[in-house]
Parts: C-alpha cells; structure tokens; sequence
C-alpha cells in the first residue's frame, strides 16, 4: 500500500471516528455517554498522527494511549489551576479539569482496540508497509 493510500485511509479513520464522538457527544446517554468517547479518542487521536507519520510502529498506539494517560495525569496535578487556564477556554477544555482513573481505563480499552484492528488488518492484507 502506497503511502497516499495510508494516509487517505487514515484521514477516512479520522472523520469516521470524529464523527462517531460528535454523535456520542450530541445524543448518547449513560454509559456509552461517559465511557464511549472515551475509549474511542485515543483511536481518533491515532489516525490523526497515522495521517502524517504512515510508517508501521508498533510503539505508536502505546505512545498515543500514553498520552492520554498523561492528559489525565496533568489534570489529577490541576495543570489548568496552576497556569491560570479558564475551564471554559479551548484549551481548559482540551487539557480538561478533573481526573478519574475510569478515563485511564478508557484509554487502555482504546489503546487494545488499536492493537485489536492492526493486528487484523495485517492478517487480512498482510504487511502494510511491503
């Protein structure tokens, strides 16, 4: 597979998945409202660096789950309190405001699903990097 292929078929990952947590966001409730998104950012966020780094790395979806475990980490230590960061800014809202291990689990079960969909996409198309 080319590299304009993997990073179309990342781009289309992207948005189906923005998609889906735009629709989670808007019209879900309980579970699926508070687990769901995010189980699901870490995959998005993933296609998102899959889109210009197309290179297969098995450290990548370990290193995008890290990532949001560090988010969650920045907010248990009140990153936005310590920088003077409104909560209701874009960036209060993006580094978030508080802290719940149920969000690092989230994070793990999005970083399995990454693993789960590579691990099967390679045994039905092979080695993508070929």
């Amino acid at each position: 597979m080319s590299d304009k292929n993997k990073r179309i078929s990342a781009l289309f990952g992207f948005i189906l998945l923005l998609a889906v947590e735009i629709i989670i966001g808007k019209f879900a409730h309980g579970f699926l409202r508070a687990y769901g998104g995010d189980v699901l950012v870490i995959p998005l966020i993933y296609c998102l660096v899959r889109m210009f780094y197309v290179r297969h790395a098995v450290w990548l979806p370990a290193a995008v789950g890290g990532l949001g475990i560090l988010a969650e980490v920045l907010q248990y230590f009140n990153l936005c309190g310590l920088l003077g960061i409104s909560k209701g800014s874009l960036l209060g809202i993006l580094l978030g405001s508080s802290a719940d291990f149920a969000d690092i689990l989230c994070y793990a079960a999005g970083t399995l699903l990454i693993y789960a969909a590579e691990w099967i996409i390679l045994k039905i198309w092979g080695r993508c990097d070929e």
